[in-house]
């Protein structure tokens, strides 16, 4: 089951609950802001809190944001829902339509990719662009030349396979999968889908009819990732909030 942590105004002792959803349900554990989030007895309730979502099975849930136990949760086998799955799997399909958003014929715009290696979300991400523009470069140590053999078999896509730092920083979207230090990163369309990629992922955020009743300290990046995941949102929900 997945957990949902609020964390703020609430009873002295951690309660929990459960959040009922069309698509499925979530585990709440409400835990009360402290003055002193690292006193002893704070951290004992905080602790509380953990095992009582561990006791309803949970094992990935929504964290506030600058959650002060955060550490604590996951050395208790308790981890915050990843993102990056999500927003690699939505990378293709946010670049079209920031690039749309820009005004940028399909015909004409060039869209890059550069990772470390050739994995499937990789692989999803450069061959749905391929078939969307006339112009886009994939940059890997190796098995790009193959990788861009075949889709010219299978789709009659072409592709640019080792690009230079220059043709890169030239391209209208440039998806990194892995960190770049040669690059400027001025691209009209950035997206960073590594770890610490920082703030250039796809800003994923749930619809503002969801938002509205959520935490406002919610981390509504993993809010987004935990309800698709359950089915309460789809894809096209969540690109629908990423601003062109």
């Amino acid at each position: 089951m997945l957990g949902y942590i609020r964390y703020g105004d609430g009873p002295k002792r951690p309660e929990t609950g459960l959040l009922r959803l069309p698509a499925g349900t979530m585990a709440v554990l409400t835990l009360r802001e402290e003055r002193r989030p690292m006193a002893l007895t704070a951290r004992r309730r905080a602790m509380r809190g953990a095992e009582l979502l561990l006791d309803q099975g949970v094992r990935r849930a929504v964290f506030p944001l600058d959650f002060p136990y955060t550490a604590a949760f996951i050395r208790r086998g308790i981890c915050p829902v990843e993102t990056l799955p999500l927003e690699r799997r939505l990378a293709a399909s946010a670049v079209r339509r920031r690039l749309d958003g820009l005004g940028l014929d399909r015909t004409r715009a060039s869209a890059a990719v550069s990772a470390g290696g050739l994995d499937q979300y990789v692989m999803d991400t450069v061959r749905d662009l391929a078939l969307s523009y006339r112009y886009v470069l994939l940059w890997t140590p190796e098995g790009g030349s193959a990788f861009a053999r075949q889709l010219r078999r299978e789709y009659g896509a072409s592709i640019l396979t080792e690009p230079g730092a220059e043709q890169l920083d030239r391209a209208d979207a440039l998806t990194l999968f892995a960190p770049r230090g040669d690059l400027a990163l001025k691209n009209p369309v950035l997206y960073t889908l590594y770890p610490g990629g920082g703030a250039r992922g796809l800003g994923l955020r749930p619809p503002a009819a969801i938002r509205e009743w959520a935490d406002p300290n919610c981390d509504m990046g993993q809010l987004a990732a935990a309800l698709h995941s359950l089915g309460a949102v789809t894809a096209e929900q969540l690109l629908a909030e990423i601003p062109c």
